[in-house]
């Protein structure tokens, strides 16, 4: 009887495991679950199955489930590991990092556990300690771009904008086609105030992934800095196709238009901006001059009494 619970155990296992890799998670759930009812005390059938909940964002579950699965085998490296992404995950900034400590205790050459570490430490606020398991990542990995890629973005947390661009370079040294890193290069350069290099580092950006809304929508802001109005609102119109419900994209093409002296489109796109977030624009529109020109104008005013305000 033993025998036969152990090759159904296995068998469901095996399916669960096929169906992680096939991003299935809750298919994966199901079969994980029927191993665990042939065999309750099944540590991989457990892991795997935390690691499908954690893939579904079902980070509470996932934790039980790695739990369970250390009282069974309190060694399990990548256990730890992924039990640290959960509570990261949860904002339980304390016990995440115990968590990747505790995996890194038993396999302290793994880079992966040390980028992952970082993030959440970035994701803490916690930028200078993130900042050294980069570099730890690093030392042990100098190729993985995804780690020069997130040790940039410490570094732009930290006001280091030319170390923050050398590593996107890095980035991209090893990964050119990487839209991610040459995005967060374009935006430590423009908030460092380099507006032509963050300009083609957005273009870069584009010619990768054409339908980038935040590569458009940041284009627009370098443009527009650079007093280029036209391209701005060129740019933006680009972005508010493929993020129309981004109000900030609506509120921004109507400055740009205000200053060309298009009145009419103007009007339109703020309409658009106060429909997706009325409190926030009403109020800005009371004291903002650049609307000036246009306070008077019988539209700008019905936007008000439609509101309310």
């Amino acid at each position: 009887m033993n025998l036969t619970l152990n090759l159904e155990a296995e068998f469901y296992f095996q399916q669960g495991l096929r169906r992680n890799k096939a991003a299935k998670f809750e298919a994966a759930i199901a079969s994980f679950d029927k191993a665990l009812r042939c065999k309750p005390d099944y540590p991989e059938a457990l892991s795997q199955k935390g690691f499908a909940l954690g893939s579904l964002g079902h980070h509470e579950d996932a934790i039980a489930c790695f739990n369970q699965t250390l009282k069974l085998q309190w060694n399990a490296c990548w256990v730890w590991h992924n039990r640290g992404i959960a509570l990261g995950k949860l904002e339980r900034y304390v016990e995440a990092i115990n968590s990747f400590d505790c995996a890194l205790e038993l396999n302290p050459n793994a880079p992966t556990i040390w980028h992952n570490r970082g993030i959440t430490l970035c994701d803490w606020g916690q930028y200078a300690k993130a900042l050294k398991s980069f570099e730890r990542t690093l030392w042990l990995q100098p190729d993985a771009y995804w780690a020069w890629n997130n040790k940039g973005n410490a570094l732009k947390q930290l006001g280091y904008y030319k170390e923050a661009l050398d590593s996107y370079d890095r980035a991209i040294e090893f990964d050119p086609d990487n839209a991610m890193a040459w995005q967060n290069r374009g935006m430590s350069l423009l908030e460092w105030g380099r507006y032509e290099k963050a300009l083609a580092s957005f273009d870069r950006v584009i010619g990768i992934q054409p339908n980038h809304e935040k590569a458009w929508l940041n284009r627009a802001i370098v443009l527009e800095k650079l007093r280029r109005y036209p391209e701005a609102i060129a740019s933006y119109k680009e972005a508010s196709q493929l993020q129309p419900c981004d109000d900030t994209i609506w509120y921004n093409k109507a400055r740009c238009y205000i200053i060309e002296n298009n009145i009419e489109e103007a009007i339109n796109n703020l309409q658009r901006a106060i429909v997706l977030c009325p409190e926030k624009y009403l109020q800005i529109l009371k004291d903002n001059s650049e609307f000036d020109k246009i306070r008077t104008d019988e539209r700008f005013q019905a936007m008000f009494q439609e509101q309310n305000y």
